[in-house]
């Protein structure tokens, strides 16, 4: 049996499933805490969310500040 390498183009596709569904969680953070509010208000309203959904707190700000800016280097360290 032959091991299978992934091609860089089904990584970046895989990459680019993964940042579309973290775009859709932002989305829905950001619903709950608009971007008006500041970081330490989120924080606040989002822990609970967060737990309830099974997301780590910081993946879930991560994921609400690629959704406010669309800079997926919001994502680096946390989500990717």
């Amino acid at each position: 049996m032959t091991a299978r390498r992934a091609t860089p183009t089904a990584l970046r596709r895989v990459v680019d499933d993964l940042v579309a569904s973290t775009h859709q969680v932002g989305e829905l953070m950001l619903e709950v805490t608009p971007a008006y509010l500041p970081g330490t208000e989120a924080v606040d309203v989002l822990a609970p969310l967060c737990e309830e959904i099974g997301e780590p707190l910081h993946h879930g700000l991560a994921a609400r500040r690629y959704a406010m800016s669309g800079d997926r280097r919001t994502l680096h360290g946390t989500v990717l």
